[in-house]
């Protein structure tokens, strides 16, 4: 489909009201989630203190992918997804009374954490599920285009502007019933969509285990094709890198602004809006130039900007520390510089990752075949949820025993060593790629 029909088709479906239903649902529900994850890290770092905390929040926000990942699956396909949907999005509107009520909980932080984070992987896949009975087949690519692009900008507007700010501003209860509400609407949203056609087969033991056996060899199959494809596994290395990334400085930015800016975890906004901004910029710079600009060639420019940008921030504690012990408390009249330099560093941060993860999946989409890419994507799930579940296991403590900057080193290095171990691969995918255009 070309880039005129593809725009042709979004106009289409944007007159088709089941599809605006599930779309704006979509929106909401997302940037809600999202928004619920980031005032949570910021709670939780002011409740304790503590980094460790505050990862293994973020934990319990991964864990559910890996734990019911495949479950989840096999359950939306056995169930009336349109009913899933309208449940899912109630059920989250519901576990968020307990923050206005026992908001200072940490128990409850974490119940809640957790439980929003599992009702979520049950709503993607019914989400998804669902948009082929709403839309013409025609249509079904300019519709997975905006539901793709929606699920990205929730990100950014839940975890990097939605919440910060509004808990900077007007405090954690405004944002609980902004949150509710947002899940709620989706929820209405879901229930005027048309009723799901029946399954075929509900739920039962012989097919849970047929699914799970078929899972195992669909997966087995994708690992055998990306050990022949080697510009795909890095393609997947590359994003899941990203994510950790993301995951890591979420769960580190409330320690960061107090251990350095020497201010409240709230003023976390200072590091997480520039990002967002950089990440948008990135797109932007992206769209104008990304046609002239080899993929190779970005990512690789990306993973340099990164580890650069994470050097950046680790040099920045010892430096306030110096400026903190010969000046007045805090970092008084130095404070301004150190948030301009914090903030520009934390918007080169988010460029970097739009140059990474953009024309990382464009080349996963040019270059897998159709009857693979369901088990690749797979795939990249799973090793988006073990990549940033590791590394959360071990950073807290690292970062409470000996602070943030040994935590920005050590993925700047793993930054490092992935662009140097994936370069011979890129030059091979560049070459290639002048080669078909000569």
């Amino acid at each position: 489909m070309t880039g005129a029909s593809l725009a042709a088709a979004e106009r289409g479906i944007l007159r088709n009201r089941a599809f605006l239903a599930i779309w704006a649902a979509q929106i909401l529900s997302q940037v809600a989630a999202n928004a619920v994850t980031s005032a949570l890290i910021i709670l939780v770092a002011e409740i304790t203190h503590s980094n460790t905390s505050s990862s293994f929040l973020i934990l319990l926000a991964v864990l559910p992918a890996v734990l019911f990942g495949i479950a989840c699956g096999i359950i939306v396909d056995r169930t009336d997804r349109r009913l899933m949907l309208i449940v899912t999005n109630a059920l989250r509107a519901a576990s968020i009374i307990p923050l206005l009520l026992f908001g200072t909980s940490l128990t409850v932080v974490y119940v809640v954490n957790f439980l929003v984070a599992t009702v979520t992987i049950f709503f993607v896949p019914a989400e998804a599920a669902m948009i082929p009975t709403l839309v013409r087949k025609r249509d079904l690519m300019a519709a997975n285009s905006l539901f793709t692009f929606t699920f990205n900008g929730a990100f950014l507007v839940g975890f990097i502007i939605l919440a910060p700010i509004i808990v900077s501003l007007a405090g954690y209860d405004l944002l609980w019933v902004v949150i509710a509400f947002m899940f709620a609407a989706a929820s209405i949203l879901c229930a005027t969509l048309p009723k799901a056609p029946p399954v075929s087969e509900h739920l039962s033991r012989r097919v849970a285990e047929m699914a799970v056996q078929q899972t195992r060899s669909g997966m087995a199959e994708a690992f055998h094709y990306l050990r022949a494809a080697p510009i795909v596994t890095w393609s997947l290395i590359y994003i899941a890198l990203t994510y950790t990334l993301v995951a890591v400085a979420g769960a580190l930015a409330p320690g960061f602004v107090r251990e350095v800016l020497r201010v409240g975890e709230r003023n976390v906004v200072i590091i997480v809006a520039p990002a967002g901004i950089g990440v948008i910029a990135g797109l932007g710079f992206l769209n104008l130039i990304g046609g002239r600009w080899p993929r190779p060639n970005a990512i690789g420019t990306g993973l340099i900007v990164a580890a650069s940008a994470l050097l950046l921030l680790a040099g920045a504690r010892p430096l306030a520390e110096t400026f903190s012990s010969v000046g007045s408390p805090g970092l008084g009249a130095a404070f301004p510089v150190f948030a301009a330099i914090v903030a520009g560093t934390a918007f080169v941060f988010g460029i970097s990752y739009a140059f990474i993860t953009v024309p990382a999946m464009t080349l996963l989409q040019e270059e897998l075949r159709d009857d693979i890419r369901g088990r690749v994507f797979g795939v990249l799930n799973m090793l988006i949820s073990i990549f940033s579940l590791l590394p959360l296991l071990v950073i807290g403590p690292i970062a409470d025993l000996w602070g943030v900057a040994p935590v920005f080193v050590g993925f700047a290095a793993i930054v490092g060593v992935v662009w140097i171990a994936g370069k011979s691969t890129r030059e091979r995918r560049r070459g290639k790629a002048r080669l078909a255009s000569e």
